[in-house]
């Protein structure tokens, strides 16, 4: 077979069982495993994991001598499994259950449980997305705020250009994984093979989002609602209302909210609510755990009323605020628990 993928990023390499399990749940999420096989064996586990991050997505190749069964918690991200020979049999919540082989990949939702039945001859490419990071880009795509989850079929499609297109980006990465010297080395050139995961996913898979993101565009907005763009963006902070910011761009309310709905899509306070959501977020992101708390971080971002943020929060991020505030703890934990994992070569 060669060298395999990713094989410079090396999580874990074992026979016994424990152990991978262990692997397994360190990348990926709480998860069960069992044998899908009668014991004594007539092969051993063999288990491969390879795996590294790319910015905030993380790919990552797997393979097991034998055939197993995994049954993951309610997932917090976005994951997608594609096999590079052999199949799987899998099931996200209760949508449809997919089997996946060599062009067709299997595509696993947040907040829903993942069952899959992983045979022996597997071997797979398997990426995780964060939530945020898919939500984020899909915005700046459509520009303007998405209402809802991403909804993704189950099943993904890898024969068709988009497809073959998405495959061709994850290669690019795989290749650029072996090399001392890489493209992985540089943090804008890691954004932009990034990016190409992301939008490679929007454009490829379908989703509840595809008609407005293929569809025809919306026309040029007005240059009130520009102007009213750039304020919110600029100083979201303010206590800002429709009727305050109709007359600081010179126009009725009426006709702001009328033009707001045409070009942006949602109302003006809507748009302010989700800006002040993602300054939230990236500060959540940013501090020490003890260093400030969920409520000044909110109140310094114009949300008054904790409750209805704290529900508006966990709609959009699927998490609660302060456990955004501990992420960096976490994340520093599983860093020094995986020897090398957070370097991208």
């Amino acid at each position: 077979m060669g060298e395999e993928p990713f094989g410079r990023h090396r999580v874990a390499w074992t026979t016994d069982f424990a152990e991978a399990h262990a692997a397994m749940e360190s990348v990926f999420l709480p998860l069960r495993m069992r044998l899908n096989e009668p014991t004594p064996p007539a092969r051993p586990l063999d288990m491969a994991l390879n795996a590294l991050r790319v910015n905030e997505v993380t790919v990552s190749y797997v393979r097991f001598g034998r055939d197993i069964h995994i049954h993951t918690a309610e997932a917090e991200n976005y994951h997608v499994n594609a096999p590079l020979c052999g199949r799987t049999d899998s099931r996200t919540g209760r949508l449809e259950r997919v089997r996946s082989t060599p062009g067709r990949a299997a595509v696993f939702l947040p907040d829903l449980p993942g069952d899959i039945d992983w045979r022996g001859d597997c071997a797979q490419f398997c990426l995780m997305f964060p939530r945020r990071a898919l939500q984020t880009e899909l915005e700046a795509m459509l520009d303007r705020p998405v209402n809802g989850p991403i909804e993704f079929a189950p099943a993904m499609d890898l024969t068709t250009d988009h497809g073959k297109a998405w495959m061709d980006a994850l290669r690019l990465i795989e290749r650029q994984s072996r090399c001392l010297h890489s493209l992985l080395d540089h943090p804008l050139a890691t954004g932009n093979l990034e990016r190409l995961l992301i939008d490679g996913l929007l454009l490829a898979q379908p989703h509840n989002y595809t008609v407005a993101l293929t569809g025809p565009r919306r026309p040029a907005a007005p240059q009130a609602v520009r102007q009213t763009v750039e304020l919110i963006q600029c100083h979201p902070e303010q206590p800002w209302t429709t009727a305050s910011l109709a007359r600081r761009v010179a126009v009725s309310a009426r006709c702001l909210q009328q033009g707001f709905q045409r070009s942006v899509g949602v109302p003006p306070m809507r748009y302010l609510r989700e800006v002040r959501l993602n300054r939230v977020y990236d500060d959540l992101r940013a501090a020490a755990p003890h260093s400030v708390s969920v409520s000044q971080v909110a109140g310094r971002w114009g949300f008054l009323y904790f409750g209805r943020f704290a529900a508006a929060y966990r709609q959009k991020f699927g998490q609660t605020p302060s456990q955004t505030l501990r992420g960096p703890v976490a994340a520093a934990r599983f860093s020094a628990s995986v020897p090398g994992w957070e370097r991208a070569v």
